[in-house]
């Protein structure tokens, strides 16, 4: 048996539970409890905030400093406030220059703000605080959700928003699904081969699932991407930390904002095939002979074929005025139809819309900021009822019980929920993709229903009767529940300041799957069903976490010259993770199924893999500034983990970074140009422990179940106990930064650039071999170390003109990153090289790199194909080589073409031929706006990256992989012939690229492929109408606008994957499984397409 072992000083959590849960109820009570009254004592005071345009101000943000007293500005620019004569306000806006004006017996004080389009006093959200933005010494960028907003309607989670936004950040997505979740990468396409690891995300500093937040609650978006900046946080931020800060409450009267959007989405790309039946037929039958040197009897394993037939096709093919069936003399149905079967399953669009709505208000004392939202979008399918919603229910109060006591309360609600439609070819709950099933049984010549209205067994087979009868299904529900409550308590006021926080999350997710079975008819008294027999499966996984800080900052009031900050704090965290497995067999009533509507005796109850561990953790930061020039900070976080054995679970990571601000030194004074140049270096270093396995450190001991009888019955055993490696701790990530800021014409000219070496040592991966009489695979541990070296760079330009009397503001940005991997120490030495179907390292691989053959052409004569190097390595169906097949170079000359025994020792005529991993990735973003128009764009892509179509990939492979799979037109256009000597696709052999034995299911140099791209990943046109209009009819703001995405793509790949889109190059659906590369349902590009959208929106703000 398994058990739980908890740090040790980790065993008051047990203790803590209880306090936690009163200072939530009790922090709650107080939050809701107190009025959100006043605007404390003192005078009215009141005025109007314009711009230097005379445009009144909306959302100015209106203090007397040294109190809790605040307002902000309405639709007219307008504010109240209460203040004596003795006290200053203070106007302040994201944007503009900030004014402090004391009151001095004035009771109206209008103010006329400047834009600063300098960056350096923004603040900017760091790990457990903020900091300006001159102060800054680590790799940090930020980004405000202003320019994102009108594409977040299109899609469920702000994820998508994100891909080419923010330099030396990756969004990748493995298909097009509404609910599919990105793998984010900050600074490298791996972040470890062991453990692996994400990005973390933290939404007001609590870790989130980022697909889960409303994107129209987050204000600003900061991504911390060295040690530097992420050495607060310890374990969890060792691969970067993406901090998401939502809105504030606002204080003043009751402000309410609805943004509503409806979007038609359409595939970007479309796949292409062979629709007519005797075409079709007539590939297979080229592609099926010249694999077997005679007839095949069958269209895969059950559509009959025969001359006879193939005859009257033709025959059919040249009259369309003959029906598409018969009756034959064994009374079967014989079909000769051109059935389009991608048009029969999907639809040309599908739509979906989203509605967002959102209360703020309040007073001095206590505020509150409330939201919700419902998304939605249809499915592709024409049939199958397929949807996917999000619902999102936010409350955030802010409470200042006295001027040195501020208390906050978040808690934010999530419900997902998604029922797909599924197509199984046997009692299994993995489902196939409709992709796979076009290939294996979609072929153009069957027909969808027989002449009485029956299923034929295509439809059946490929799943589209059970679309149609909507009895196959997959539900998936995900319920979230995140609640933060924090103190703060000025203890010295700007001088000591404690913070102390106690979060609780919970989910619940659920899957139910049903499979039935559905009857076809070969003749008018012949049927089947398939699958044979029915099955009901539920999952259910259940997450719970606890975790609590508490920090204690102090700065010091040191005069003009130096800036002194010290931050020190603790954090503890406690993990929970159930999950349960329940199925049965025969399922009473399809439309119903219930596990007291079973019948089957094939039966699983089971758990489903539970565990908790815990971490905790104690973090400092010292920050200092001499005269905003020279800058220095130190950071450190000393972490244990329960994942490890005793004498290895804790670890201490420290940083430091320092900067210059070359701007400031005095032989720059009279560079009045120049807003800012800063030169930052940092180094750092963080520790990993997200191994999968929470008892990895030790030795257990597995029950199971025998297959054999013993006495009549089966019994039940303990296998013998796993090994345990010698090493386990803490993977370890150290940064080294070299970072260069620039800042030029007051805000107009930004550039920044990094470099930057990250080397992760100790990474968790199989040790050793062990000897074959040992009994036992060897355990992991910390056996590898790898090398990230990478560089990033942005440019942007911005500014603003009078255009017939209006203001014209416009800008543009571009950035490029890249980055590349090796691994430096890699303790197994097989030395194995990866393929397309298996990952593999060794020491010295660099990551992503594609080992394969030259191929020099195609042979131009059978002579040439039987005398050449011997071909035994390669399965062939076919008697001999022959002209217009693929010619491999014998590079070692021992007269074979092999890869030897495939290792880096000896890997025969292989040879590197590519990489996977995506380099050079960029963006060009801009955007003009002119008298409340705007127009906005993003291009995004990737400069270079190679790719090699894995074997069942039919929509490159075609006929090529299984000869009854789709016909692609260019097959047929430019395939190898006597006649046609030139062509790029070779004699169409089927059986060629299905296995991974086969001559084309393995890598070479003429059918790689370049997936480089550029897209425009947005375009976005906006109105907001004048002020003076919207105020009459009672509104703050009114805007409307369009938005487009994935709306033009270029890539290299149109050439010869036309049906491939370059986003949607991965392994099937990862909903079925993963890493299951080019295995059967698990081709390239078989998973949800990618999806260009339109949109049209309205805000609208009472």
């Amino acid at each position: 048996m398994k058990q739980c072992y908890t740090l040790t000083g980790l065993d008051v959590l047990g203790k803590i539970r209880s306090y936690i849960r009163l200072l939530t109820v009790t922090l709650l009570y107080v939050t809701f409890a107190l009025p959100a009254s006043a605007q404390g004592g003192g005078k009215a005071v009141s005025g109007i905030v314009k711009d230097d345009t005379g445009n009144p101000l909306i959302g100015v943000t209106v203090t007397v400093p040294g109190t809790t007293k605040g307002t902000t500005t309405d639709a007219n620019g307008t504010y109240t406030i209460n203040a004596d004569n003795s006290e200053s306000l203070n106007f302040s806006y994201v944007g503009y220059k900030t004014q402090t004006i004391h009151v001095n017996n004035q009771s109206t004080i209008d103010v006329t703000m400047s834009e600063d389009n300098t960056s350096l006093e923004e603040v900017v959200v760091v790990g457990y605080g903020v900091q300006k933005r001159r102060d800054i010494v680590g790799a940090v960028e930020t980004l405000s959700t202003k320019g994102l907003e009108e594409r977040m309607g299109s899609s469920m989670s702000i994820s998508r928003s994100l891909q080419g936004a923010i330099p030396g950040l990756t969004m990748t997505f493995s298909d097009g699904k509404p609910n599919r979740g990105a793998t984010v990468r900050i600074r490298g396409a791996e972040n470890s081969i062991g453990s692996g690891g994400s990005a973390l995300v933290m939404v007001d500093g609590v870790e989130t699932d980022m697909s889960t937040v409303n994107p129209d609650d987050i204000e600003s978006i900061t991504v911390l991407k060295d040690a530097s900046s992420t050495a607060v946080y310890g374990a969890r931020g060792t691969f970067g930390v993406i901090l998401l800060t939502t809105k504030k409450p606002q204080k003043g009267s009751a402000k309410v904002t609805y943004n509503g959007t409806f979007t038609f989405y359409k595939r970007a790309t479309k796949p292409q095939m062979v629709t007519n039946g005797y075409d079709y037929t007539t590939s297979f039958l080229e592609s099926y002979v010249n694999a077997f040197g005679k007839d095949p009897s069958n269209i895969n394993n059950v559509f009959k074929f025969s001359r006879t037939w193939y005859d009257e096709l033709a025959r059919r093919n040249n009259d369309p005025s003959y029906e598409k069936w018969r009756v034959n003399n064994r009374n079967a149905y014989e079909y000769f139809g051109n059935t389009n079967w991608y048009d029969v399953f999907y639809k040309d669009y599908t739509t979906g819309h989203q509605h967002n709505i959102s209360v703020t208000g309040g007073g001095d004392v206590a505020s509150y900021y409330v939201s919700g939202r419902m998304f939605e979008q249809d499915g592709i399918y024409n049939a199958g009822d397929e949807k996917y919603q999000q619902f999102n229910v936010k409350a955030k109060g802010i409470v200042n019980v006295k001027p040195w006591l501020r208390v906050e309360n978040t808690t934010d609600f999530m419900y997902r929920y998604s029922h797909q439609p599924t197509g199984h070819t046997g009692i299994s709950t993995t489902p196939m993709t409709v992709s796979r099933m076009l290939n294996h049984q979609a072929y153009p010549v069957a027909l969808v229903t027989n002449p009485d209205g029956t299923w034929t067994e295509a439809a059946v087979y490929t799943g589209w009767a059970g679309f149609v009868e909507g009895n196959s299904w997959r539900k998936d529900r995900k319920f979230d529940m995140n609640n933060r409550t924090a103190v703060t308590i000025d203890l010295l006021k700007d001088v000591l300041v404690a913070a102390a926080d106690v979060s609780f999350y919970f989910n619940q997710t659920d899957r139910r799957q049903a499979v039935n079975s559905y009857t076809y008819y070969t003749g008018p008294d012949s049927s089947g069903e398939r699958p044979s027999g029915s099955l009901y499966e539920e999952r259910s996984y259940n997450r719970q976490k606890v975790a609590s800080s508490a920090t204690l900052t102090y700065t010091p009031r040191l005069g003009d010259n130096h800036s002194l900050s010290i931050m020190g704090g603790w954090n503890i965290e406690d993990y929970t993770y159930k999950s349960n497995l329940m199925s049965r067999e025969g399922i009473i009533i399809p439309g119903k199924p219930n596990f007291s509507l079973l019948e089957g005796e094939a039966m699983t109850l089971k758990d489903n893999g539970s565990y908790d561990w815990g971490l905790v953790g104690a973090f400092y930061r010292v920050s200092y500034s001499y005269k905003g020039k020279y800058l220095l900070e130190a950071s450190g976080r000393y972490d244990g983990n329960s994942k490890f054995p005793s004498n290895q679970r804790w670890g201490f990571f420290p940083s430091g970074s320092v900067g210059l601000r070359i701007s400031e030194e005095n032989f720059m004074k009279n560079a009045n140009w120049l807003d800012n140049l800063k030169i930052r270096a940092s180094v750092g270093s963080a520790g990993n422990g997200l191994i999968n396995d929470a008892y990895a450190y030790l030795s257990t001991m597995s029950i199971a179940q025998s297959s054999l009888l013993n006495n009549g019955s089966v019994f039940n055993y303990t296998q013998a106990p796993s090994p345990i490696p010698k090493s386990l701790t803490w993977e370890k990530a150290t940064t080294y930064d070299l970072g260069l800021d620039f800042e030029a014409f007051n805000g107009r000219l930004n550039f920044s650039a990094d470099i930057y070496r990250k080397k992760t040592t100790d990474m968790y991966v199989v040790g050793e071999e062990l000897p074959a009489v040992f009994g036992n695979s060897a355990p992991k541990g910390n056996y590898a170390d790898m090398r990230t070296d990478g560089w990033e760079a942005s440019l942007s330009w911005r500014d603003s003109h009078k255009v017939a009397g209006k203001t014209l503001s416009y800008n543009i940005k571009v950035a490029v990153w890249d980055n590349t991997s090796k691994i430096t120490r890699y303790t197994a030495k097989t030395g194995t090289l990866s393929t397309n179907y298996s990952i593999n390292y060794y020491e010295g691989m660099t990551l992503g790199e594609m080992w394969g053959y030259k191929c020099d052409g195609l042979f131009q004569s059978d002579e040439e194909a039987q005398t050449w190097a011997n071909y035994s390595k390669f399965t062939n169906r076919s008697a001999t080589w022959q002209a217009g097949d693929p010619r491999y170079l014998d590079l070692n000359g021992d007269g074979y073409v092999n890869n030897g025994n495939n290792t880096i020792y000896d890997h025969g005529d292989l040879v590197k031929i590519g990489n996977t991993t995506p380099r050079y990735s960029y963006s060009i973003q801009g955007g003009v706006r002119w008298n409340g128009i705007g127009i906005s764009m993003m291009w995004q892509g990737v400069g270079k990256r190679d790719w090699y179509p894995a074997k069942e990939s039919g929509y490159f492979w075609g006929q090529y992989g299984r000869p009854y799979s789709m016909a692609l037109p260019w097959h047929n256009s430019d395939r190898w012939s006597p006649t046609n000597r030139g062509a790029y696709w070779p004699r169409l052999v089927g059986y060629s690229a299905s296995d991974s034995g086969l001559i084309l299911a393995q890598p070479n140099t003429r059918y790689v492929q370049d997936a480089s791209y550029i897209r425009l990943k947005n375009l976005t046109i906006d109105y907001n109408f004048p002020k003076e209009l919207v105020n009459k009819i009672g509104l703050q703001a009114l805007k409307i606008y369009v938005s487009g995405e994935n709306l033009l793509t270029f890539s290299p790949l149109k050439k010869y994957a036309k049906n491939y889109d370059p986003e949607g190059i991965y392994a099937g659906d990862a909903d079925y499984g993963t890493n299951k590369f080019g295995s059967d349902n698990f081709g390239d590009g078989d998973g949800y397409p990618v999806m260009k959208s339109y949109t049209i929106g309205l805000s609208i703000t009472f």
